[in-house]
């Protein structure tokens, strides 16, 4: 390094190679002392200002170049005479000068630059790593992200993949066995639904013969109940009798003229004739008057349930008339003492209905049973004399006790 800190081999090596020139040729040796002059000047002042480029180093060199040459000239043609140079050794020194001075230049300046360079590329490194590091920053999740989902990818995806290999395999199968498991599913179907129907229809049929055994079992217990309340009481073959105290007189037919001629030949049936079943005309009893009344002794204490009173057609009867039949008629029942007489019902029998007319009882059947009933006439249909009764039914349920 020189004196000034500038760069070493710089001034040095141009000054010898100045001084060679300059011995070799007297005016050659005039320019090359102006120029070492001007040439240390120049290293001298690129020491001393560090600032200098080497642009401003060629730009002075051309400067001396220009200006010491006919200096050197006019000196040397002073000094020798009127000596010529020679114009091609002129411009050999001018290119050499030149060079030299372009060489000493690029020597100056290359440090400097190769400085500057330096600074500029460790500048450009630092900035382009605060660049790295952000990117790097960035990207590392992404990539930590990748690398996660390259080596957990196919881990998912292996099974997948398996089962999309022999998804097709067992599809086929599996769909075979499907549409045969559906068939048989709506034939099992079709046979329940057929089954339904028959179960149906079965309850169906045994809920009407259920039904039917209901009405034929109450109609069975209606009818044995009605046969038991309609059987009749007032029979004398079932031991019903007569009160021949409490009943009215037979009619007596002496009082009638034509009874008197055939008093030896016929005679009145007795009040127990209304107690037997034979109800051919003119078997009856004739009670005397149009009212009166008979008492019957039933076998049992009975409950009362109903009164039947039977009389025959006018088509049948002797005498071309019923106005003998009774119309009004009263029902009691009377106590095994006879002291007490509870009313059961009044009636009228209609001689226009049916010859058999039955007639309910209030309250049937009764709550209480008597061993008597009372059979009250009140009017007949027009026969003052007499009022012929064919037959009496007395129904109801017995009760289960003896008789006083």
């Amino acid at each position: 390094m020189g004196k000034g800190g500038g760069t070493p081999g710089s001034s040095p090596a141009v000054l010898p190679s100045l001084a060679a020139a300059a011995t070799a040729h007297p005016l050659a040796r005039a320019s090359a002392q102006a120029t070492s002059a001007h040439l240390g000047s120049c290293s001298v002042g690129t020491v001393g200002n560090r600032h200098l480029s080497f642009s401003s180093h060629r730009k002075l060199c051309m400067e001396v170049e220009l200006v010491e040459l006919p200096s050197v000239s006019t000196a040397g043609s002073a000094a020798q005479g009127p000596a010529k140079w020679p114009a091609k050794a002129t411009e050999i020194a001018r290119t050499v000068f030149s060079l030299t001075c372009h060489l000493a230049g690029a020597l100056v300046s290359l440090p400097r630059q190769l400085l500057s360079a330096c600074i500029f590329a460790v500048q450009k490194m630092a900035l382009q790593k605060k660049r790295f590091l952000k990117v790097f920053l960035l990207l590392l999740p992404v990539a930590l992200a990748g690398v996660y989902c390259g080596t957990s990818l196919p881990a998912w995806t292996m099974p997948a993949k398996g089962l999309r290999e022999e998804l097709p395999r067992v599809s086929a199968a599996d769909l075979k066995t499907l549409r045969h498991s559906r068939a048989l599913l709506a034939e099992q179907t079709q046979k329940v639904q057929l089954l339904l129907e028959e179960v149906a229809q079965l309850r169906a049929e045994i809920r009407s013969v259920k039904e039917a055994q209901k009405v034929n079992q109450a109609a069975s217990e209606m009818a044995l109940e009605v046969l038991v309340e309609m059987s009749d009481w007032a029979l004398k073959s079932s031991g019903a009798t007569i009160d021949a105290q409490r009943t009215s007189e037979t009619y007596n037919c002496k009082e009638n003229w034509g009874c008197r001629v055939l008093w030896f030949f016929c005679t009145a049936n007795p009040p127990d004739t209304i107690l037997q079943p034979d109800v051919s005309p003119g078997n009856c009893w004739p009670l005397q008057g149009h009212q009166g009344q008979v008492v019957i002794r039933l076998p049992a204490r009975v409950h009362l349930t109903a009164v039947a009173v039977q009389h025959i057609a006018k088509e049948v009867s002797p005498s071309g008339t019923v106005i003998s039949a009774p119309r009004d008629i009263a029902v009691f029942g009377v106590d095994a003492d006879g002291e007490e007489e509870t009313l059961l019902g009044t009636f009228t029998y209609d001689v226009a209905q049916e010859l058999i007319q039955t007639f309910p009882l209030k309250n049937a059947p009764l709550p209480r049973a008597f061993s008597r009933i009372k059979l009250l006439v009140k009017s007949n249909w027009g026969n003052p004399a007499y009022t012929c009764i064919y037959r009496v039914q007395v129904h109801g349920k017995s009760k289960p006790e003896s008789l006083d």
